[in-house]
């Protein structure tokens, strides 16, 4: 079997019009061509994307995405950009630069292709002047580009004048190309699905990141299907592992994987690491030359990797964005979508299917910006917090630990470490490292070991927010000496918001373990509270308790002083709390409460009762203390109850000390 490091991980791409010898120049140098398609072939024009493995002098083997000129397929042409890490942009000599000459190259600027070189095909067509021409043609175009100074080499493909020096000239620029890292979890956007006779379903494109072996499972979104890798090929042969940066044919086997239920768009990943999102956040340039602005809210298509999926532009700074201009926006798609961090995109006008511009993701979790109050603000977001973040996650997205740093530091609440691998795009062991050595520096706390982190300035800032709940509650209900957890839930979830009032309980843990609250399973309280009541309040409470004194050892019921004294409910509750609380009633039953006086001198009594006599059934201390039977039940369990008295068959007798 080959092995993955004959493979030089660097995928070259051509660019260019229709017609102007793409296909046949990759032929020239490969000896493959690249159209697979019927109607290609029958056509004579590139529709799809084509493949070829050009051999270089080294021994490794290089692969060339070959992309169709005609403007009908440009969501052909980006699928196949998306993975190109070296152009050849081909312009035929009797054409010189046309349509989609243009257009291919400002595709390719914005999805940040940093190296390539031109190629000027069919000069055996020209006069060697014209073939001046057509190079002076070309430098203008690229003034200003990443192609700008870049070698310009003029071939015939059917001479074969150029060819030799056009592959030497390839092999020295590729050797200065920095391959692709294969770290972090596998990503592939998937460019073709098809079923092969023995084998089954097989997916192919260009890894973006990792690398995948035979066994692995991989996971493929959207829909989430998940399938084992039975084979591995790159550029027509077998290898033992795929890895970012060169085309991979990956056979998997899985209950749902069929080329009726998998196609071009989703993408094979590594399993638990990514979410498909409809809502994208992002940096986008405005190419120049529209003939008009680009408005909030305007329907587009969007282009990353392999997919091409509708959606509406979300301007974050004025209602419109002019030709030419650079700004925040979200775009929020019509189907989910695989993206992270750093993902270079293409938008197009829906009709006429012109390009809009393009940039970079910087942000797939699903929440809505702020837009700009006015839109005068600078990009960099100079009064705009939203704009002042955006500017620092764009200058950390090349750095996987700061990234990550600032994701937790922006957050509003606590993330989850699967919400964190999904909005960097990092594994969870990348995820982990970088967490705990934000912890150690203090800058970071895990609310739940390895699972859920918060900044340690925003979990102060909820902290606080936490107490100031408890105190508003002793605020409003000063007679009351804890707060039932579910209502300070609602409390907290006001103040929060849900995203981090869902970690309520891990919140109220911290606020405990530093001593700043008591808190059981039902309640939270304040550690040295004293609870006073004050005017009319306390006015009330010894209305309330008079009432129950007065009725000594025969106390009226609950709901018979609530309406003598005409109190509101709510009010009345939490008074009887109060009292019950601090002691100065006994709560025997819901219905039965007496006064702690009366109770003391019904214990007193009855204690001396048993000095005369070791048992004493229920009537014989009804008699002693003059009660009836409906006071005197609740009272004697209460005695057993607080381990007064045990009851032994009819009888209670005086518990020993």
């Amino acid at each position: 079997m080959a092995e993955t490091g004959q493979i030089f991980n660097v995928v070259l791409g051509t660019a260019g019009h229709i017609d102007h010898g793409k296909s046949t120049l990759v032929q020239a140098l490969t000896g493959v061509h690249p159209d697979r398609l019927k109607e290609e072939q029958e056509r004579g024009i590139t529709i799809d994307l084509g493949f070829a493995p050009l051999q270089l002098s080294s021994g490794l083997r290089v692969g060339i995405i070959d992309v169709p000129g005609h403007e009908r397929f440009i969501k052909n042409m980006v699928a196949g950009a998306t993975g190109v890490d070296f152009v050849m942009l081909v312009v035929a000599a009797d054409d010189g630069v046309m349509a989609q000459t243009r257009e291919h190259l400002q595709i390719l600027q914005l999805l940040c292709v940093r190296d390539g070189l031109t190629v000027i095909t069919k000069k055996d067509l020209v006069e060697p002047d014209y073939l001046e021409l057509a190079v002076e043609d070309v430098k203008a175009l690229e003034a200003g580009t990443f192609l700008d100074g870049k070698p310009i080499l003029t071939v015939s493909c059917k001479t074969g004048e150029g060819i030799s020096e056009l592959k030497a000239t390839l092999e020295a620029a590729l050797s200065r190309v920095a391959r692709r890292a294969v770290s972090g979890p596998f990503r592939m956007p998937i460019q073709r699905v098809f079923a092969k006779e023995g084998f089954g379903t097989v997916v192919t494109g260009v890894p973006l990141s990792g690398q995948v072996a035979i066994g692995d499972t991989l996971q493929v979104l959207p829909p989430g299907y998940e399938g084992r890798v039975k084979v591995l090929h790159a550029y027509g042969r077998p290898i033992a592992r795929g890895q970012a940066g060169h085309s991979t044919a990956i056979n998997l086997h899985g209950a749902r994987i069929d080329k009726q239920q998998v196609g071009r768009g989703m993408v094979a990943v590594t399993p638990g690491v990514f979410r498909p999102c409809k809502l994208v956040t992002a940096r986008l340039v405005h190419l120049p030359g529209l003939p008009r602005p680009l408005k909030h809210r305007a329907p587009v298509r969007f282009h990353s990797g392999t997919v091409e999926v509708q959606g509406k532009v979300l301007l974050l700074e004025g209602e419109q964005m002019a030709s030419g201009a650079t700004g925040w926006i979200q775009v929020l798609l019509a189907e989910p979508t695989v993206l992270v961090p750093g993902d270079r995109f293409i938008l197009r006008h829906q009709t006429p299917m012109i390009t809009l511009g393009g940039g970079e993701v910087l942000d797939v979790a699903p929440r809505k910006r702020k837009r700009a109050p006015h839109p005068s603000l600078s990009p960099e977001g100079r009064g705009w917090g939203e704009g002042a973040e955006l500017q620092r996650r764009l200058e950390c997205l090349n750095d996987s630990a700061a990234f990550v740093a600032h994701i937790l530091a922006a957050a509003e609440g606590p993330k989850t470490l699967e919400e964190l691998c999904s909005e960097a795009g990092l594994l969870p062991q990348q995820i982990l490292g970088s967490v705990k050595a934000l912890i150690q520096k203090g800058a970071v706390t895990a609310l739940q070991p390895d699972a859920v982190f918060i900044s340690c300035e925003r979990l102060e800032e909820l902290l606080r927010k936490v107490l100031a709940c408890i105190n508003d509650h002793f605020a409003e209900h000063p007679a009351l000496g804890n707060v039932e957890r579910p209502e300070l839930r609602r409390r907290v979830q006001l103040s929060l918001g849900a995203v981090s009032a869902a970690y309520f309980d891990d919140l109220v843990a911290v606020l405990k373990l530093r001593n700043k609250i008591r808190a059981e399973s039902n309640w939270v309280a304040l550690p040295g509270r004293e609870r006073h009541l004050e005017g009319s309040l306390a006015l009330q409470a010894r209305q309330v308790e008079l009432a129950f004194a007065a009725g000594g050892l025969a106390p009226p019921h609950p709901a018979e002083i609530e309406a003598q004294l005409k109190i509101q409910a709510r009010t009345y509750k939490e008074i009887l709390k109060f009292l019950l609380d601090t002691g100065r009633l006994v709560q025997a039953t819901p219905e039965v409460i007496f006064h702690c006086e009366s109770f003391e001198k019904a214990l007193a009594d009855t204690r001396a009762l048993f000095a005369q006599k070791a048992e004493l059934t229920t009537s014989e201390i009804r008699q002693r203390l003059g009660m009836n039977r409906k006071h005197v039940v609740p009272l004697v369990e209460l005695f057993d109850q607080r381990g007064v008295t045990v009851r032994v068959a009819d009888m209670r007798r005086l518990k020993s000390p």
